[in-house]
């Protein structure tokens, strides 16, 4: 296993900083970069720092692109504008089902700070737990509005119907198909 790189021994603060650099500057410059580091009496070499911008560009990048897709889902469900199968909340459910899971598999990959990885793995379990109710009960209301309407489409069925004279078998063999009761 290759040591760890150095930059995660970094205070918090000062990765932090590293990361909005490294952002800014389109992730580029990193002898510029380990030079700032040994600045503030930090020695990480330019091969880590590079290393460490890589990989931090990768998740910037495949984050950027999640953004993307996530805007262009939103703007393609918006645009149907009839959302009563609650697919915006579902899509919505999913997305973030999936970035909770990433952040799972990364607090996992974390070395550093067990405690602290501890308490957020909590966090997204629970907010996992969440989105997972939200979504049972948007699939829920959505059964119980279709069997609803589904009630008052038979009903109006019966009605027509005996107005036309239909018999009583045919009228209720004609409302069970409407509620989805086999006969």
């Amino acid at each position: 296993m290759p040591p760890r790189n150095k930059v995660y021994d970094l205070p918090p603060e000062i990765r932090e900083e590293l990361n909005e650099k490294l952002v800014s500057t389109g992730f580029q410059g990193y002898s510029a970069l380990a030079d700032w580091l040994e600045d503030r009496g930090y020695n990480v070499s330019r091969s880590s720092v590079h290393r460490y911008g890589k990989d931090l560009q990768e998740e910037f990048e495949e984050a950027m692109g999640d953004v993307r897709k996530t805007t262009e889902l939103a703007r393609a469900m918006t645009a149907e504008q009839d959302d009563e199968s609650g697919a915006l909340i579902d899509a919505t459910a999913r997305i973030v089902q999936d970035q909770l899971l990433r952040i799972t598999i990364a607090m996992r990959k974390a070395e550093h700070e067990p405690e602290k990885a501890a308490k957020h793995l909590a966090s997204v379990t629970r907010a996992l737990a969440d989105i997972g109710r939200v979504s049972l009960g948007q699939k829920k209301w959505a059964r119980e509005l279709r069997l609803e309407i589904a009630q008052e489409a038979a009903e109006a069925a019966e009605g027509a119907l005996a107005g036309q004279g239909m018999t009583r078998e045919a009228i209720d063999s004609i409302k069970r198909d409407i509620l989805g009761i086999a006969g």
